[in-house]
């Protein structure tokens, strides 16, 4: 199943995903201006009018991709910072859908660690507390926030696309000309 067809679909079922207490932090956290100028320009760079209506890369090959990028030879010899990396990533692949996703998780992780996203930031009770545990869970977070983002611009296309065909076959019940 893809990322984005277990995206959560309601208010609700992201709060339960990001282990919110409150309905109202999860609609305070899609409304946050970081997060809303993350996923405008994830949709913005997404060039192809396809790349909407395609799944979301899993949150794994995410994670993995961002290893990747911060071990590679750009980041570790030339001192170049990961999302430098990333970007030039996305403008060279403007219809591959990974770079794009990962550039998503990058802004967002970095609202999370600020303090104005800490609130938002509830990762597992475990009791090692591991770095790789906590990154892992907020990269499969942040890509259920994604995927939920993505499936409500979906539908909101979707109902303006219906309510637009609906106007139109009532202008041409109406056009007696």
């Amino acid at each position: 199943m893809s990322a984005s067809a277990q995206a959560p679909k309601t208010i609700d079922e992201l709060q339960a995903v990001l282990r919110l207490k409150e309905k109202s932090q999860a609609e305070a956290l899609i409304n946050a201006d970081p997060v809303k100028e993350a996923f405008r320009m994830y949709m913005n760079r997404c060039l192809s009018a396809s790349s909407a209506r395609r799944q979301l890369p899993d949150w794994k090959d995410v994670d993995e991709y961002l290893l990747d990028k911060r071990m590679s030879a750009q980041a570790r010899q030339m001192g170049r910072k990961l999302d430098e990396i990333v970007v030039e990533e996305c403008k060279n692949k403007p219809y591959d859908l990974l770079p794009h996703a990962t550039m998503f998780a990058l802004r967002t992780m970095t609202f999370l660690k600020s303090q104005e996203g800490e609130v938002y930031d509830i990762s597992l009770d475990r009791p090692t507390g591991r770095w790789e545990y906590v990154s892992f869970d907020r990269c499969k977070r942040i890509m259920s926030l994604l995927g939920f983002l993505v499936n409500q611009d979906r539908d909101m296309k979707a109902k303006e696309l219906r309510k637009d065909q609906e106007m139109q076959a009532e202008m041409k019940k109406n056009n007696w000309i």
